[in-house]
């Protein structure tokens, strides 16, 4: 996900789902929330070796999981009072386990809402709730990889969601948005970073992936989206349709997501090469603006798929709604914030940004909260790689400086934060604590830095095979490590406990003076006051520049000061540091200083973690 646009980009991958015109039937008697999913019959309790998940075996399962290996869940849910402002839902859930220890209990998290009935393979039970845990009673020992059933049958009001950034922090759960800017209401689900427990009792942690069926009733004149393909949609006799949505590849549960609207416009891309064809749900007032969004996504798709692997979702939708406050990667039905469209470069980064996630974050999940950054940062580093491609080195420059720009800002907001480290030590720490763009921008930049010390090349079939490897699992910044050294045969402790565990980046300044003839010594000084007491170590490339004449060198900074003897054609008058937006670092700047390169400003203030520093422009809107 990327925060509140007002501050950065956002992010959002909307499920694909490509929907055809609706099915028409004789009207049937409108479907109690107990029917259809939540009446499926449960597995018998002998036999926990032939439970599957909507036909799926269920497989062995992920002993890193305390407890249990959610499987998959089904949802049934049906509005039960669309009064606006108080509107109301009825719904059951069922969720397949596996067991990663012998059982006599299961911890789900719910928080809020009224729970009617709870049963494990069919059999009724107890249940208690402390706080937004529902703990549920097993009517028989569970053994250690054994499989079963649990269906809470429960009820509850949605939460009336606000519109744009200013509701971010508090936005959540199930909402409905009474006016959105085209002054109409919006039912949508919001569940990232861990408040997909607002709404559904499940294990809120992205390590703990599942599967996802649901089966929707809503108003009939409502356009009801969610995750996967859809299986069927039925017109009932009270004025509600049916929709039933089935996604089978399992996926981080802050992905599940609901939408419902009346005015969407369904749009769609030229096919992407894997015969994908990307639709984007637009407001009809905002259909322009969604074509100029989505005009290369398809594109987008094309370099994934060719440079990090195969697309292994199906469908792949995008929707514009209200209350994001940026992107949100909901598997194939990505949730685009309203009001960014009419900042044509910002949507388009954004719906890249959030496709990007259907390699990292949804099919490989971060282990840990702490471990945030191997999403994120890795889909802006994806991000980058593809804007580099599609729109050639001027393009990738531009969206290379505001990847810089967004981290040196925030890093320096936050010098003294306990969480300035890209990856944190544990404990675990709070997920909206972590939700910074230290994680998005910092994070893409350890990994183009990484570029430098294991190439290109290297890295992009190494970050293939990762996705292949930890396709539908869920993965550490120590795995990456490990794995990476084991590839390229490179020792990379150094570059992690300085890049990735350390904290802050260099701001340096840079002098020459000649040396014997055809050569100019360069000393580099690091004047940052947060980070290792020793300075950084970087390769640095430099830009000798005299007149119209330049020239490059690349000299190894190894401390707080070091000097290095370069051959160069002419005597420099000036120096650009790292020409190409390589390094996460800049330039110190003010008096007795040398002037930022053209185009960066002079910014901070001597009393912030280092001297004033040169800040990149801010890219185009």
């Amino acid at each position: 996900m990327l925060p509140p646009v007002t501050t950065a980009l956002s992010r959002a991958a909307l499920l694909a789902l490509a929907l055809s015109a609706c099915k028409t039937a004789a009207p049937v008697p409108a479907p109690t929330v107990d029917a259809g999913l939540a009446d499926a019959p449960d597995a018998p309790a002998d036999a926990p070796s032939t439970l599957t998940f909507r036909g799926q075996p269920l497989g062995a399962p992920d002993r890193t999981i305390p407890e249990v290996d959610a499987i998959g869940y089904e949802l049934d849910l049906a509005v039960a009072d669309a009064t606006p402002g108080a509107e109301t839902f009825r719904a059951t859930l069922r969720g397949t386990f596996l067991a990663t220890r012998a059982l006599s209990a299961l911890s789900l998290d719910l928080e809020g809402n009224e729970v009617d009935e709870v049963s494990v393979d069919g059999a009724p039970t107890t249940h208690t709730r402390t706080g937004d845990r529902l703990d549920v009673a097993l009517p028989r020992p569970v053994a250690d990889g054994d499989g079963f059933v649990v269906s809470i049958r429960y009820h509850g009001s949605f939460l009336q969601g606000r519109t744009g950034a200013a509701g971010f922090n508090t936005n959540g759960g199930l909402m409905a948005v009474q006016r959105n800017r085209e002054g109409r209401r919006v039912f949508m689900s919001l569940d990232w970073p861990g408040r997909t427990r607002r709404w559904l009792p499940v294990r809120d942690h992205p390590r703990d992936g599942a599967m996802v069926a649901a089966r929707l009733t809503f108003p009939a004149a409502l356009t009801v989206l969610s995750n996967g393909r859809r299986v069927g949609v039925t017109e009932n006799a009270d004025e509600t349709r049916t929709w039933e949505y089935e996604a089978l590849t399992p996926m981080p549960i802050y992905d599940l997501h609901i939408g419902a609207y009346d005015q969407w416009v369904d749009q769609e891309t030229p096919a992407a090469a894997n015969g994908v064809t990307i639709h984007h749900y637009d407001y009809r007032s905002m259909m322009a603006q969604g074509n100029a969004a989505y005009a290369d996504i398809h594109e987008a798709m094309n370099f994934y798929t060719d440079t990090f692997g195969p697309y292994r979702w199906g469908p792949m939708s995008f929707l514009q709604e209200p209350a994001i406050g940026g992107g949100m990667e909901h598997a194939t039905v990505v949730s685009m914030e309203e009001t960014m469209f009419t900042r044509a470069r910002v949507a388009r980064v954004v719906a890249i940004h959030e496709l990007a996630h259907h390699w990292s974050g949804n099919l490989v999940r971060v282990a840990t909260w702490n471990d945030l950054w191997l999403s994120e940062g890795f889909s802006d580093y994806l991000t980058g790689r593809y804007i580099e491609s599609h729109d050639g080195a001027a393009g990738g420059l531009v969206q290379w400086q505001e990847i810089l720009r967004q981290g040196l800002l925030t890093e320096h907001a936050m010098r003294n934060d306990a969480l300035l480290a890209l990856r944190p030590a544990d404990p675990e720490a709070d997920p909206l604590r972590m939700f910074t763009l230290i994680v998005y921008k910092h994070g893409a930049f350890a990994l183009r830095m990484l570029e430098a010390t294991v190439g290109r090349e290297a890295l992009t079939t190494f970050l293939r095979g990762w996705f292949d490897r930890h396709a539908y699992g869920s993965v550490t910044t120590e795995a990456l490590r490990t794995e990476l050294e084991s590839a390229t045969h490179r020792e990379l402790r150094g570059f992690f406990d300085q890049w990735v565990y350390g904290v802050f980046h260099p701001v340096m300044t840079v002098s020459t003076r000649p040396a014997e003839a055809g050569m100019v010594a360069v000393t580099v000084r690091q004047v940052q006051t947060v980070g290792p007491a020793e300075g950084f170590r970087y390769p640095l490339e430099l830009e000798l520049r005299n007149g119209a004449m330049t020239h490059r060198v690349t000299m190894e900074v190894t401390g707080r000061e070091s000097t290095a003897t370069v051959a160069a054609p002419f005597t420099p008058t000036s120096v650009v540091i790292d020409p190409e937006v390589k390094l996460f670092a800049t330039a110190a700047c003010g008096a007795a200083l040398p002037d930022c390169r053209q185009g960066w400003t002079c910014t901070g203030s001597t009393t912030l973690a280092s001297a004033r520093y040169c800040l990149p422009p801010a890219a185009p809107q």
